[in-house]
């Protein structure tokens, strides 16, 4: 089955970020990737002409940041990108932590894209084997509910939170530029960050851009300053000026420099891991 990729326009929001397109993504629309477009898999490579921009997708599987769980008895693979320091008002699914399983325990999650009640963000429940019992490998949340009733373990929940996106399960991939390409990264929306802990790197959305004008970021997986959680910056091109295809940070600041765009740092991060 064909990977489903949607095409993104223009982030367009009022001036209270009202409609900030639900995250980092543009058109709703779904489509398939262009006929002709490649993917390929590489290591960061230095910035590309911006006249040089085409149809194929760089995707970098980071495989440092990709681990595998069980869901329902079956293996899934999530991005781990670690602790995250939240605010109120998030939406959290649960994350199971054997403490002293067998050799082959992973963690276990309950919820998948798709499902009504899934978020990349886990609240961490450590479940520990108590003395005596030999433990056994847990692949599912009835499987740790079942071994809780029966006295085999003990759940401790933690107030740790990790962001982990679940990879695969038909999500959409949103396309946009870094330093000239094109990359994909999934959309999952706007969050509530708490402290200043939290790395996150800028994303720049034209509002008022050419139609084909995709979000902007400069930072991918590789790169020291990577982080899947982005603070949006909006770009307006100012009365009188044509707007043009802007496709790296190198742009959106030549552009600015010459006066022919505006930009306006929000609130707004969003969580956009890039594939």
């Amino acid at each position: 089955m064909p990977r489903r990729v949607q095409a993104v326009g223009v982030l367009v929001v009022a001036l209270a970020l009202a409609a900030v397109v639900a995250g980092c993504g543009g058109d709703d629309s779904a489509a398939e990737a262009p006929p002709g477009d490649t993917v390929t898999e590489v290591a960061p490579e230095a910035p590309a002409e911006a006249s040089e921009v085409s149809g194929e997708v760089v995707r970098f599987g980071d495989a440092s940041t990709i681990v595998e769980g069980f869901f329902d008895g079956e293996v899934v693979e999530y991005f781990d990108f670690g602790p995250i320091e939240l605010a109120e008002g998030n939406a959290l699914a649960p994350i199971w932590v054997v403490t002293n399983g067998t050799a082959d325990q992973m963690n276990v999650i309950d919820t998948v894209p798709g499902q009504a009640d899934y978020s990349p963000l886990w609240q961490v429940i450590e479940v520990t084997f108590n003395d005596g019992v030999d433990p056994r490998t847990l692949r599912s949340r009835a499987e740790v509910e079942q071994a809780e009733a029966a006295g085999e373990v003990t759940l401790t929940e933690t107030d740790t939170v990790v962001n982990c996106p679940v990879i695969g399960f038909d999500q959409p991939e949103v396309l946009g530029f870094a330093k000239g390409d094109t990359i994909a990264y999934y959309d999952l929306g706007p969050v509530e960050l708490a402290g200043d802990s939290n790395a996150v790197a800028p994303i720049w959305a034209v509002t008022n851009g050419v139609a084909e004008q995709m979000n902007i970021i400069d930072t991918v997986p590789g790169d020291d300053d990577y982080t899947p959680l982005w603070g949006v910056i909006m770009v307006t091109f100012s009365e009188g000026v044509e707007p043009y295809l802007l496709s790296s940070a190198s742009e959106v600041e030549q552009a600015q420099e010459a006066g022919d765009i505006t930009l306006e740092t929000t609130d707004t991060v969003v969580n956009c891991p890039v594939l």
